[in-house]
């Protein structure tokens, strides 16, 4: 919806025209291919171990709402996160599989009718050498390849929480969305307390408030959580 002469934008159609202004390189290319991190994006991140009992799930506000924009947008979508609590023996493989991922699918349409694409998880923990686990760029490469993205990495987006998500993303290709949900209400913290507002983007280590992303992972735009996001990339018509 397009305001009046005369009339103040809503704090909405402000933020939105903020995002369209900061953040120009990253909606004006198609996006063909949404990465999404799980624990701290779409669900609540309810700390280490991670989620080892289905009751501890619980989407994040605005989750569902952002995977049904990417659904009727026809951006593909696929979940990549790392599930260490299994090889740590916390939780099973076919539990998380079965039931927390299946709980998170029933969620998701249930609450917006939306669904994801491939889950990919990687499960050795931490102290195994893993060539998948972020921020190895194992499980972001598969993806792409299964999307038919293997020489286009650049048209793929990696919305996540973490310096792990956005280093997976960089050592892929891929462009990098960092959210402030998560592990990233730490970015968040940083830049409100810099009166900085969002969606801001990051090219170098002065740009980063908490001096915590690596070099490798510049560029990289920061949004309020995965529905921000999803809304500036797609620039969505209520926006404008």
């Amino acid at each position: 919806m397009r305001l009046g002469v005369g009339r103040r934008a809503t704090p909405r159609v402000a933020l939105a025209r903020r995002a369209r202004a900061t953040t120009r390189a990253a909606t004006t290319r198609d996006v063909a291919l949404a990465l999404l991190d799980r624990d701290g994006v779409i669900n609540v991140d309810v700390g280490a171990p991670g989620v080892v009992d289905v009751a501890q799930f619980a989407l994040i506000d605005g989750a569902a709402r952002a995977v049904r924009a990417l659904n009727d947008a026809g951006v593909p979508t696929a979940v990549v996160t790392n599930q260490t609590a299994i090889g740590k023996g916390y939780v099973s493989a076919a539990y998380v599989e079965d039931v927390v991922h299946g709980e998170m699918r029933r969620a998701l349409r249930d609450d917006a009718g939306a669904t994801l694409g491939e889950i990919y998880y990687a499960h050795k923990a931490r102290d195994e050498p893993c060539d998948r686990r972020k921020p190895a760029p194992g499980m972001v490469i598969e993806a792409l390849a299964a999307n038919g993205l293997a020489d286009a990495p650049s048209r793929a987006v990696f919305i996540g929480d973490t310096v792990t998500d956005m280093q997976a993303a960089a050592r892929a290709g891929v462009r990098r969305c960092l959210v402030c949900t998560g592990y990233g209400e730490v970015m968040g913290e940083a830049l409100r307390s810099r009166n900085q507002r969002l969606p801001y983007r990051i090219t170098m280590r002065a740009d980063d408030p908490t001096m915590s992303i690596p070099d490798e992972c510049f560029p990289l735009d920061v949004y309020h959580d995965l529905a921000h996001a999803v809304d500036c990339l797609l620039a969505v018509p209520s926006f404008t």
